[in-house]
């Protein structure tokens, strides 16, 4: 089998990593690289399995976006799927993933079984707590269906359906810029629209970049011909409520400037920029606490900030799930 390279690409959440805190960049792209393999050392190893850790936040997210995705996929061949059924769907998937959690047996497969943050740290978790947060992926789910895409989604023509949940790239000056929209379609000839939704119980301002990128990959993919027949819109299903933008051309040279100053900066700490060698100690600790207090990797990090990186208390982390 050809061996993996480690290729340097550039997406908004990678950004967003680099910024917050340099060294968790490093144990996310460099540290735990390789560590799926039976071989790696031990310190790869447990980095790539602390790499896979979701906060039970980010992980009910994660379930949402995934129920609406097969809901949509079902309503792209006509096959409508009930409330209810999407939602014991979900349910069914968040109890697997919390038992499994729970055994931590996604330290035997990673990439494969949900591993919660709070178990891993033994974080003190109660029954109220994982219960609601079933009861917000309930409400995502539910907003959903009440929203005007569950109303007009299912009757777009078949050749108006984007992709879906689809991880992909465009290139900028030989970079690769991952994207991954939440749904895209043609609202007509030549327009486009693409959602990103958000499960976020605040309601904080869209990600201007974010967005942005979506409208870079839409034109490269030649779905629209100009900046502004391409609409993003950030739709939070905790709150219903919309924010729709379009973008310049200008505005477009203005993120792609962006993402270049972002690449330019995140190069500058790499040995070897060619073969994208990065060495830990280039890469400094972050100074804020609480960055450091929600970071997988803080257990083997030997500059946490946190006296004491690693929480216990015992018989916090088995309560029973959603």
């Amino acid at each position: 089998m050809e061996r993996l390279e480690n290729e340097f690409s550039w997406s908004r959440s990678r950004a967003s990593i680099f910024r917050e805190c340099p060294r968790r960049y490093w144990f996310q792209y460099y540290g735990s690289w390789g560590g799926w393999e039976a071989a790696s050392p031990p310190r790869v190893r447990q980095a790539y399995v602390l790499k896979q850790l979701k906060s039970r936040w980010m992980w009910v997210g994660e379930v949402v976006h995934w129920a609406i995705e097969r809901i949509l996929t079902s309503a792209r061949i006509h096959q409508p799927m009930e409330e209810a059924k999407a939602v014991e769907w979900a349910l069914d998937r968040m109890r697997g993933d919390f038992r499994a959690s729970r055994d931590r047996k996604y330290r035997e497969r990673p990439k494969k079984v949900v591993g919660l943050f709070e178990h891993e740290y033994e974080v003190p978790t109660t029954d109220d707590q994982w219960r609601e947060a079933a009861d917000h992926m309930r409400a995502c789910i539910g907003t959903f269906y009440r929203s005007p895409y569950h109303a007009f989604l299912p009757k777009l023509p078949r050749g108006h359906w984007l992709p879906i949940e689809e991880l992909d790239h465009f290139f900028l000056d030989g970079v690769k810029v991952f994207v991954k929209p939440d749904a895209a379609f043609r609202s007509g000839a030549r327009t486009v629209e693409i959602v990103d939704w958000k499960t976020g119980r605040r309601d904080d301002e869209p990600d201007p970049i974010q967005l942005a990128c979506y409208s870079v990959y839409a034109l490269e993919k030649k779905w629209a011909e100009r900046a502004e027949d391409v609409t993003t819109t950030e739709y939070n299903l905790a709150t219903g409520k919309a924010r729709e933008a379009q973008v310049t051309e200008e505005r477009l040279v203005q993120v792609k400037a962006d993402i270049r100053a972002s690449v330019a900066e995140m190069r500058q700490r790499l040995d070897d920029a060619g073969k994208n060698v990065a060495r830990e100690e280039k890469f400094a600790v972050t100074t804020d606490a609480r960055a450091c207090r929600a970071c997988g990797f803080r257990k083997i990090c030997p500059e946490s900030p946190l006296k004491d990186p690693v929480l216990t208390a015992p018989g916090t982390a088995g309560e029973p799930g959603p």
